[in-house]
Order: structure tokens, then sequence, then C-alpha cells
């Protein structure tokens, strides 16, 4: 088990490392190159925001077996940057982006990132996906059938074996494929084989709101997207990470990713899943991950250059479907239409709108709902049951109970009670009480008072019983009665008949 020193490190999870960073590196070669030229900013950009992010990241982030790099919700929004303010602009945002998540760590803001509803979460994701696939339709374009039989093996190609990633077989499926059966189709081009130079991003000083508007949206999303992957790791390894500290470690990556001409990243749920299956546990997984990029980069970086962009753009189309919540989209649905009305307004807002206000409405939506959902108190109603000559009717109030329900449940009490003389309401499944619901239960009082009818309060707990005197909802000696059991009250209300 890793403890906090860098220079700690228990030789058992040696050989897990090596292999997790090993195959996670296979896993990400072909992603990077495909989310770099997606982008704009070029392959190499794809592959060295894999390389450094993928080490400085991991080596100051907060989860130790999670596996930093390149997007596709994060390049969709790389792209849209990049169409409308150009590469400088671009990378200018980035820095933003990197800066703005070191001081979100540093404020210790990480906490409300998980704040964000699963809902939301779901139709954010499938809006990504919807948005990749439409976003390389021009690189299919470029090589129809190429694409086709690429994004075949993405998806076909798990059923045959899952020892073999399934991006991998694809780049060289469709590479052959663009190269000897059907040649002509549009190539990747030139890959710049040396290291990376270090630049400051220069833009035009009209474009600055914009960039640090665009920066921040960037490391909105950044947040997100590595606490969702940072959430999966803690899931399949038993542990859990540090927001604040993986979050700073995103930033860090991110920065020193821009300076020297490579994309952001993110942390990848994907990859990390892949690391964690194929035995890392430890940071040092996702260093050699970088590490072994780095080498592949430098090594076969002309190779990379004859690979088709309609192989890229199949590769990333099959992401694309992959991305879609298919099972969470219908379980959510099924189990709440709430839920599945807000997964379908944030797909299509994330779609047609803006990433920031799809998750910005996707949000109020929920809250929305809920707070909606809060005003639905259930009345469990008993039979009927005469004591001493008197009806008495007896419900249990089931959720919150606030005053703009009052109304509701005195109507609904009028309507089946009609013929009691004495109704008891017994408040044990109350979680708590505030002033508002003492005041609705006053509400209702007054209300079937007003019809000749009695109401008794059972199952009233303490915090809730201080607040009914306080308020004069019930008198202290009624409370000694209403903080009894039902059953209790019910026997208290029969004794009284029979001696009265």
């Amino acid at each position: 088990m890793e403890t906090k020193s860098f220079f700690s490190y228990d030789i058992k999870n040696l050989k897990g490392d090596i292999m997790g960073g090993f195959t996670t590196a296979i896993v990400a070669l072909p992603l990077a190159l495909a989310l770099g030229v997606a982008s704009g900013a070029g392959a190499k950009a794809g592959l060295y925001s894999a390389i450094i992010t993928g080490i400085l990241s991991t080596l100051f982030g907060g989860t130790p077996a999670q596996v930093n790099g390149p997007t596709g919700a994060m390049t969709v929004v790389l792209i849209e940057l990049y169409e409308k303010f150009g590469a400088e602009a671009l990378f200018a945002a980035m820095l933003v982006a990197g800066v703005t998540q070191i001081l979100i760590g540093g404020l210790k803001l990480g906490k409300y990132i998980h704040l964000i509803p699963q809902p939301v979460i779901v139709g954010f994701t499938n809006g990504i996906g919807f948005l990749i696939f439409l976003k390389m339709i021009p690189y299919f374009e470029t090589g129809p059938v190429v694409a086709l039989i690429t994004i075949a093996v993405m998806l076909l190609f798990p059923f045959i074996t899952k020892k073999v990633p399934a991006s991998l077989m694809a780049l060289i499926v469709g590479t052959v494929a663009g190269t000897y059966l059907l040649p002509g189709g549009e190539l990747v081009g030139a890959i710049p084989s040396g290291l990376p130079q270090f630049t400051l991003p220069s833009f035009p000083a009209n474009q600055l709101v914009d960039i640090i508007q665009s920066g921040i949206i960037l490391a909105m999303l950044g947040c997100i997207e590595s606490l969702l992957a940072a959430l999966v790791v803690d899931e399949m390894t038993k542990t859990k990470h540090h927001s604040n500290k993986e979050l700073i470690g995103q930033g860090i990556g991110n920065t020193v990713a821009t300076l020297f001409g490579a994309l952001i990243g993110t942390g990848a749920i994907v990859r990390s899943a892949v690391n964690v299956n194929a035995g890392g546990r430890t940071r040092l997984s996702g260093i050699l991950h970088g590490i072994i990029l780095l080498v592949i980069t430098l090594k076969f970086a002309p190779l990379a250059s004859q690979i088709p962009l309609a192989v890229l753009g199949g590769i990333l189309m099959g992401t694309a479907i992959k991305m879609v919540e298919y099972s969470a989209t219908r379980k959510f649905t099924y189990a709440s239409k709430r839920a599945g009305s807000v997964i379908i307004v944030t797909t299509l807002l994330t779609v047609f709108s803006d990433l920031v206000i799809a998750v910005a409405a996707g949000t109020l939506l929920s809250m929305f709902l809920f707070v909606l959902s809060m005003g639905e108190v259930y009345l469990k109603q008993y039979p009927i049951s005469i004591k001493g000559g008197k009806k008495v009717a007896s419900y249990t109030v089931e959720g919150p109970l606030f005053f703009g329900v009052s109304n509701a449940i005195a109507s609904k009490l009028e309507i089946e009670s009609e013929d009691a003389d004495i109704i008891v309401l017994n408040l044990m499944n109350m979680p708590v009480m505030d002033s508002t619901g003492a005041i609705a239960i006053k509400s209702i009082k007054q209300l079937l008072e007003g019809n000749g009818q009695t109401l008794i309060l059972a199952g009233v707990k303490e915090q809730a019983g201080k607040l009914l005197t306080k308020l004069e909802v019930i008198s202290d000696e009624d409370l000694q009665i209403s903080s009894m059991r039902i059953k209790d009250v019910l026997s208290h209300i029969e004794m009284n008949m029979v001696n009265a």
C-alpha cells in the first residue's frame, strides 16, 4: 500500500504497476493521436498531453492509480475554441485552465464538484458522445469505408477478446485497410520526433476576456471529469482519493503541458480502469504509462504520420458510441421520470447549446424537481377504529412536512376521515422538523378543529416536541401523550373514552 511519501514504495506492487503502465500506454496511444488531430493542434499535441499530464498530474495528484491524458469531453471544447479563436488563444485559455485548477484545489473547493447530480453527469456524458460523433464526420468523409471498418473493429473486437485493446486493433486494421486496400485517403502527416519546446502563448489583447472565460470553463470541465474518474478508481481499488490534491495535480500537469505545446488533460475513466484491471495500484503505473508513450513518440513518430485521418475519426466515433450511457439512462428514466427529464434536458443542451449552460441548467432543474418532491408528503392510513364510541382515524406521515403542503394534507384528512371524531397523526417517520413544519401542523390542527374533529399527535421526537411547545402548537401536557408510540396513544384514547 502506497504511503503519503513520494519516496516510499511497496515492491509487491511493482509487477502490477509495470503491467498497468504498459497496457494503458498501448490503449492511450491511438486515442492521444486521434484527440490531438481532432482538436486542431495536431497529433503531437495529443501525444505530449498524454505524456506530460500522464507523468506530472499522476505524480502530484491525489488518486494514485488514476491515469491522466486528453479525453473526448475536453477535446470537444478545445475544437470549438480552436475554431472560434485560433491556436494561440486556445493555448492561452488552456494555461488559464491549469492555473485555475491549482487555485480550486489550493482553496479546497474540490468537495463542491461532487455536488453535481448524477443525472446531470449522465446527460452531460451522453451529449459529449453525440458531439464527438458529429465533430468527426469530416474525418469520416475522407475515407468512409476505412472509417466504417475502424468503427466496426472498435465495437466488435471486445467480443472476441479483451486482452488486446480495441482501439489499438482498430488503429492497426484501419491503417492497413487505408494503406493497402483502399489507399488515397488523407493522412495525419509529418509528426516532429523531437522533444517539444517551451513556448509562452501570445494572443491579441481584445481576446483576453474570452480567454479567461474559456479557461474557467475548461478548468471546471477538467475538475468534473477528473473527480469522476477518481471515484471510479476508488470503487475499483477500495481506496479514497484526495479531491483537492487531485485538482492541484491536474493543474500542475495542465499548466506545464500548455507551456510545451500540448493539450490539457483530465483523469481518464477508461484508461484508469484499464490500469487498475491490469494491476496498476500506485503512481508508478501512471508515470510509466507516460514514459512508455514518450519512447514510442521519439522512436516511431514517422510511422504515425502514415495513419489515415479516417482511421482516427473512426476510433473517436467508436469511442463516442461507447461513451453514451445507455444503461444508466434507462435505469434512471425507469426509476424516476424526473431524473429522466434531467438527463434529456442536459443531453440536448450539451449538443445544441453550451457545455457550461448544460451543466448549470441540468443542476438547477434537478434542484427545482427536488424541491417539488420535498412537497410530496405521503400519509399511510390505518383502518378506522372505535374507541369508547368515538371513531378514530390513524395516519403516519411519510416525508418532510412544509407549510405549503398543510392544506393538501388537511384536505386529504377531511375527505378520507370525514366520519372520524379523532384523527391521530403519527410523526415517528419524520426525520426532522423545523418551524415551517410546526406551523404546518398548527394549520392542519386548526382546519380539522373547524370541522369539529380533534387532532392528536403521536411519535413526536424530542427536538420536534420542544419546537411544537415553544410555538404553542401543543401544550406540555399534550406533549407527554404525543411523545408516545402510536399504539400507546391509541390505548390512552380508549382508556380516556371508557373513563369518560
